[in-house]
């Protein structure tokens, strides 16, 4: 029999796990696990981002001299909801949702404390999956996926830790290879794909 360490905000949990070995030996292995993040709750005050008392410096959002706690919005002219997003002293904190003017939603985003936090889905006006993402105080982390419009896959990256890691692919709108390399320890492996005036790292979802 073994255990298992699990760190949790720097706090590691001992969990029971068996594990077998020519000696019989106990084992202990240390797992991380991100840390699970909840949002704060934003007060129910419905402003229009619109609104001329609304101002921004950096990444910070006031509305006249204040720290803005509350949601803001952005209306189409029929009156369904193009833009929701919600504040917490001034930074976003919990779903930031956009939708396209066919009510089909666009963009699906979590923060905590005005950082990427969890996943993070974006899709076409047809339905079709546009990008998905796991991000982790600010960093991506794991599996980050785009496609085109068409249905196609155009970027199949991993991360640790907000830097890429491991397998990483980029695909041209046609379906040929763009890159394909691998990333250890910093360094690159493979095709890299690097032309005159083309960016591998260009990104449909730019934030």
């Amino acid at each position: 029999m073994g255990v298992i360490s699990i760190s949790k905000a720097g706090l590691f949990f001992i969990l029971p796990a068996f594990f077998y070995s020519c000696g019989e030996k106990k084992q202990e292995v240390k797992i991380y696990v991100p840390e699970i993040k909840i949002a704060k709750t934003v007060t129910a005050i419905f402003k229009a981002i619109s609104d001329k008392d609304f101002s921004k410096h950096q990444d910070t959002v006031y509305y006249k001299v204040q720290f803005y706690t509350g949601f803001r919005f952005t209306l189409y002219p029929n009156g369904d909801t193009a833009v929701l997003q919600s504040y917490f002293n001034g930074v976003e904190e919990g779903n930031q949702k956009k939708w396209y003017p066919n009510r089909q939603l666009q963009e699906e985003r979590f923060y905590i404390n005005g950082k990427k936090e969890g996943v993070h889905k974006g899709w076409w006006p047809d339905g079709k999956e546009k990008f998905v993402f796991t991000a982790y105080d600010d960093k991506y982390d794991g599996e980050f996926e785009e496609w085109y419009a068409s249905g196609l896959l155009a970027k199949y990256f991993h991360y640790k830790n907000g830097q890429e890691e491991g397998s990483q692919r980029l695909w041209w709108d046609n379906g040929s290879v763009r890159a394909n390399y691998v990333i250890r320890n910093g360094k690159k492996y493979g095709l890299i794909g690097l032309k005159t005036c083309v960016n591998p790292y260009d990104s449909i979802s730019k934030k």
